[in-house]
């Protein structure tokens, strides 16, 4: 079920398939004006709002879409990645083609100029727009270096209370 509310008053709108992706454009004011739902049977679901119509239901893919964002090359276009590691570009009428495959599970998805940047788990990748990996960077190697230098510092900051602690404790031995 979508929800839509404001001040005035509250809509709804039951889809009979489970969203698994919401992304909402503004207009030119700031105001959302139409919704891309993505659900589990890889179908796209176009709502207007505020009055939470549904405009159309595009199919997409056979599996859950996972991942949507405006395409910068085209100004209605939106990329979307399916859980199969599939990028596909809609038009914004009712044309969908397949970009490319990535053989990765995509949780994230961004249009930079002519490339595609996903996030894939604690890979990032960016891909040209033919579906060729420009660059992969692993950030977990990252997450791990920095959980270290933190539990040094706490070490550090440990040892110092109880330095500190016992140098009290030698004052105090001494009065």
């Amino acid at each position: 079920m979508i929800v839509w509310e404001t001040k005035e008053n509250r809509k709804t709108l039951r889809l009979h398939c489970v969203a698994t992706v919401i992304l909402g454009m503004q207009n030119d004011y700031g105001n959302v004006e139409r919704m891309f739902v993505g659900d589990g049977k890889g179908q796209l679901h176009i709502l207007t709002v505020p009055n939470l119509a549904l405009e159309k239901t595009v199919p997409i893919s056979n599996t859950a879409l996972r991942a949507m964002c405006s395409d910068n090359e085209e100004s209605l276009a939106l990329l979307i990645a399916d859980a199969g590691g599939k990028i596909w570009c809609y038009d914004g009428n009712s044309e969908t083609h397949l970009l490319f495959e990535t053989n990765r599970s995509i949780s994230s998805i961004r249009s930079e100029r002519n490339t595609i940047r996903i996030q894939s788990g604690w890979e990032q990748c960016t891909f040209e727009r033919d579906g060729q990996l420009q660059n992969s960077h692993d950030a977990s190697t990252s997450f791990g270096e920095n959980t270290m230098l933190r539990r040094i510092r706490e070490r550090k900051k440990l040892d110092e209370q109880r330095e500190r602690a016992e140098s009290q404790v030698r004052l105090m031995a001494g009065i």
